[in-house]
This record gives structure tokens, sequence and C-alpha cells, in this order.
């Protein structure tokens, strides 16, 4: 099968959606698929080179003018609506390489949906969050959630905080004005059921053409667990949190649940650095950053247990899976796709998000009661067997050949 990936970003830029991107290439291109990542231009990385048997191609379009506006100058920013450079690029890919299959991820479908494809060719786009329906990709009007749905007008207010006024209501107008466009989509992968439900306002019509396939983790994450830890940890049992240290993963509130603990925890805390991040500077309090990957699998493994204490519905929540993978048992918010992950008192617990109270009883109850943690972490890696790439693969093959199948009769008449 001719593959095209088409995506905001790629490494050597950071992020969630560059590694799915750069493992599921590399594993189709293992399989026999011919694949080729089309993505934007980055700064320092070459236009063109072959990664892990597939073509990477870095596309340059009027877009590289915006990244001035952006917060994070170095990273990628694809608008609401066509890149007209980009299209005529994307284009002469697509006339060259005439894939059966294109993967559209992020802000850049906006340019997809706007390319003549080859008739047999199919269109799927993965949601990695929450972007063809809000233009702030986290469905969060308020801090847990968006009671509202999308309206234009809030929307523009809600995401001013974020962009300023004049780019809030640029963005917010045209991903309106592509709704009707995505009807183009053959088939959408949505990475959790709570993204699947929060997008469909953005989805031209297409809420019956979904299908809900977990984001993964690459197959051999467990063994990661099993490396010794280097870090610098408490010898004592300790709690331990992984993720950027902002507002919307709850940090602040696990601090506070942990001074309300009958006997708090050590907590060990490998972070992202924010800007929004609390003050770490406490006793029982571990701070690592720019922690390599395996070791904080081997932090996962060592932990007593593992917190997600996210308040915004967590479109999926990777670190979930990683920490049950390492065989701990993970107390986590019922929120967006976190408690499609753990199931509570079967591989963890779950608590209400932004409710200290409750999850300090939720960590008393698991590290007071020896028998209930030994239960939660022997029932962990099984969980977390479900979200490998090589169980996952098969689900987005399976979603490619549906989408072929709704173009095939598409063009039939």
């Amino acid at each position: 099968m001719r593959i095209l990936q088409v995506s905001d970003a790629f490494p050597p830029a950071l992020g969630g959606l560059e590694r799915y991107v750069a493992l599921l290439s590399r594993q189709q291109a293992a399989d026999g698929d011919e694949v080729v990542v089309a993505t934007l231009d980055l700064p320092g990385a070459p236009a063109e080179e072959v990664v892990d048997g597939y073509r990477v191609l870095r596309l340059r379009g009027l877009t590289r003018h915006l990244r001035r506006f952006s917060s994070d100058p170095g990273h990628h920013f694809h608008p609401t609506v066509p890149d007209p450079a980009l299209v005529r690029r994307l284009q002469r890919v697509v006339d060259e390489l005439r894939p059966d299959v294109v993967h559209a991820h992020g802000w850049i479908l906006e340019s997809v949906v706007a390319l003549r494809r080859p008739p047999p060719t199919a269109l799927v786009a993965t949601l990695h969050e929450y972007g063809a329906a809000c233009v702030r990709k986290t469905y969060t009007q308020t801090r847990t959630g968006c009671p509202t749905g999308p309206r234009l007008l809030r929307c523009t207010a809600c995401s001013r905080e974020v962009y300023g006024l004049p780019k809030a209501a640029l963005l917010s107008t045209g991903l309106r004005a592509m709704w009707p466009l995505h009807a183009r989509v053959d088939r959408w992968i949505a990475i959790s059921g709570q993204v699947a439900r929060d997008n469909r306002p953005g989805m031209g019509g297409g809420a019956d053409r979904v299908d809900v396939v977990p984001t993964f983790v690459q197959d051999d994450v467990a063994a990661l667990a099993r490396i010794p830890l280097t870090l610098d940890v408490p010898d004592e049992p300790f709690l331990l949190f992984v993720g950027a240290m902002g507002p919307h993963k709850g940090l602040d509130v696990l601090l506070e649940a942990r001074e309300l603990m009958r006997r708090p925890a050590p907590l060990v805390v490998l972070g992202t650095p924010r800007a929004d991040a609390p003050d770490l500077d406490r006793p029982g309090v571990v701070l690592h950053t720019d922690v390599p990957h395996d070791q904080v699998m081997a932090a996962w493994a060592a932990a007593a247990v593992g917190v997600v204490p996210s308040v915004w519905p967590e479109p999926f929540g990777q670190v979930a899976v990683e920490c049950l993978a390492a065989g701990t048992p993970a107390v986590v918010s019922a929120t967006g796709g976190l408690g499609e992950i753990v199931r509570d008192g079967v591989e963890g617990l779950l608590v209400p998000p932004a409710d200290p109270r409750a999850l300090a009883a939720a960590l008393d109850r698991v590290l007071g009661d020896d028998a209930l943690r030994a239960r939660l972490a022997a029932a962990a890696p099984a969980r977390a067997r479900r979200y490998e790439l090589g169980r996952v693969l098969p689900a987005i093959r399976r979603t490619y050949d549906r989408a072929l199948a709704s173009r095939a009769e598409e063009i039939r008449g």
C-alpha cells in the first residue's frame, strides 16, 4: 500500500503527535508499505531525507511566516484554513506518489482537504485532540470542560486569552468555515471515545464515519521499566507525577491532595517546566526535568503509585499507559480518555477531576492497603499491552480499508 502521512509536525520537533507519526510510519514501512511523510518545514532540518525506510518531505508554505506570532517560534503552526503555497506543494507530492491513502494529522488537514485526489485515493484524518471543533484544541471553556459546546462568538472570546483577540477571531472563523469541507474525509480516527464525541460538530457530518483507535506505545516499552534507575528518588514508597507542570495537568491539585493525606508520601515530579507551574520548593517533593524516556519508565517501575491528576479532558493519557506497563497502579482523574484506560478498582482508582480531597483519599487507600496495591499492580501490565503498536496497527489498517471502500463506493456513484 502507498501511504502519504501528512502532519503538522515531525521530529526533530518534540511532542506526542510527532512520536505517533514517526512510530506509525516506521512500522508501516517495516511491514512493506511505501510510506512518505509530508510535514511543515522546520529551520535547521533537511528538506528531504530517508528515515527508517521511509521518505520525509519538509514543505515550505506561507505558514512559515506565522511562526513569529507563535508562543513557540521554533515549532510548527498551521492555521485553520488552507495554506495556498503548501497546497501546491502537497499536490505535487500526491500527483507523483498517487497514494492509496492520505493520512492527515493536525490542522494541516485544512490544506489536505483542498487537494485534488486521484479517484481511488482515500483520506483518513486522526483526531489527536479536539482541534476539529475547538480552536484551543482543549475543549475547555472552563477549567474542566466546555459546557456550551463550540459557538463562534464564545470560541473567539474563550481563545483570546491564548491567541489575542485578532488571531482568535481569525482562527475561530476559519475553523468554522472549514467544517463543511471536512465532509471530504472518508474516515476519521479518534484516539478516544471522548475525542470522538467532542469533535462531532467539526466532522462535516462524518460522525458516523469515525473509528475509535487509541494512541499507542512502542511494543518494548515495558522492557524499559526494567533498566536501572539512576535518578535520585526517596528510599520510602513514593508517588510519581510525569508531564507538563501546568494547571491543566492538575499538579497543583496533587500538591494540595498530598497535604491532605493522613501520612503524606514523598512525591517525585518528572516535569516539563512552564511559566505557570506551581512552586515545588517544599519538603518531600523531588523535581527532575529533561529526563530521558528510559529513566521515566524506570521511575514508573520504582514508584508505589502513579498519579495522573489532570483537570482538563485528556484526549488520551499516554503517561497512564506507561505507568501501567511498568506494573504500577495508577490513580487518575475520571476525565477524557483517562477513564477509558484505567478501570476503577482493576488497574487503579478513578477520582473526580480538580478534587484534592477525593484524590487524597484514593492515595491513602492505595498506599494503606498492600493487598489492594498488589492486585492493581498485577493487573496493570496486561491492560497496557492493549495499547502496544503491534496491537493497535491492525485497527488502523481496518480504518484504511473502510476508507478505501467508502471512496470506491462514492466513485461508483
